[in-house]
């Protein structure tokens, strides 16, 4: 066999022992040649031994030193990894099919999705100030990211990425220290949750880091188009906000249904151990999670419609 090109890293306390799995045996299932390493804290010797019985599966302690949240030490995990590429997945991936050939960049360097300017300009909202043009990057967020880098004048780019998912090459680690310096710089020394309304240019925590050096560090590396999320048969899917699936499906999320079920059947019929399945991931729950599923979109759609309504008056 040959020497694997990528390894897989993930890093989460017990809160996302479910997401974590579900990564783990989905890559054991799909990908089986790629190394996965989950740095994790607060799991028992019970949770540890879910991931050691795949063959694939490194478990790593995460260091006490560090009291940031997990989100925040993603490098802390991608320092492990030993082989020519580092692909950073967050606890609440799930692999689709066969990604492997995916987990290269097509540069050879870096691959990371950046934002479009629709999804930015959401995603800025609370930020815009009047003379600021909507879709970039808010021109007081600017001025703060060019003053804590401290190194390029001009941005290079005019958006921002998405830290879910990124694959590096090895020879860009003095980018990912940088990144763990400048959190350490900006971000407090506690765990402020995955989001720090607080602070306006680092309200997404380590995702507006990455973003600030993106823009302005002289050792950002050349970014690749992303390639992880276009093909239905073979891609990454990220259960980002709340609730997560094996709380309570989304509509969104829905197509997953079926590919978790039938990972939780694999499994079984491998002899594999698993967690208590939630009753969203069992069989019998199908009808009425769709139920929930369909209910709670309708719910959401009528508050937003609502919502605009009573703005435009």
């Amino acid at each position: 066999m040959m020497k694997p090109e990528t390894t897989i890293v993930t890093a989460c306390d017990r809160n996302y022992l479910w997401g974590a799995f579900l990564l783990a045996a989905s890559a054991t299932r799909n990908i089986p040649n790629v190394p996965l390493h989950l740095l994790q804290t607060g799991f028992t010797p019970e949770d540890i031994a879910l991931f050691t019985q795949f063959p694939q599966v490194k478990v790593i302690e995460l260091s006490e030193a560090d009291r940031r949240n997990v989100s925040n030490r993603k490098s802390e995990a991608m320092l492990t990894a030993e082989t020519e590429f580092i692909a950073w997945l967050d606890a609440d991936c799930m692999i689709i099919g066969d990604v492997e050939r995916m987990l290269v960049p097509e540069n050879g360097e870096f691959q990371i999705r950046l934002r479009e300017p629709a999804e930015n300009a959401w995603v800025w909202s609370r930020h815009y100030q009047p003379d600021d043009r909507k879709g970039s990057i808010p021109s007081s967020v600017l001025g703060q990211w060019r003053k804590d880098v401290a190194q390029l004048d001009a941005p290079r780019l005019d958006t921002t990425c998405v830290a879910n998912t990124f694959i590096i090459h090895q020879r860009h680690l003095d980018f990912i220290r940088q990144w763990r310096e400048q959190i350490a710089k900006v971000l407090p020394a506690s765990d402020t949750g995955l989001v720090d309304r607080r602070s306006p240019a680092y309200f997404m925590i380590d995702e507006s880091v990455l973003s600030s050096l993106l823009v302005f560090s002289e050792i950002a590396p050349p970014i690749s188009p992303f390639r992880l999320n276009r093909e239905p048969k073979a891609h990454v899917a990220h259960f980002g906000a709340s609730p997560k699936p094996w709380q309570r499906w989304r509509k969104q999320f829905w197509y997953c249904h079926r590919p978790v079920i039938e990972l939780i059947d694999w499994l079984r019929a491998h002899g594999k151990s698993l967690p208590p399945v939630p009753w969203a991931f069992q069989r019998s729950s199908t009808q009425m999670a769709w139920s929930i599923a369909q209910a709670e979109a309708v719910y959401t759609k009528s508050r937003a419609i609502v919502g605009g309504l009573l703005r435009k008056n």
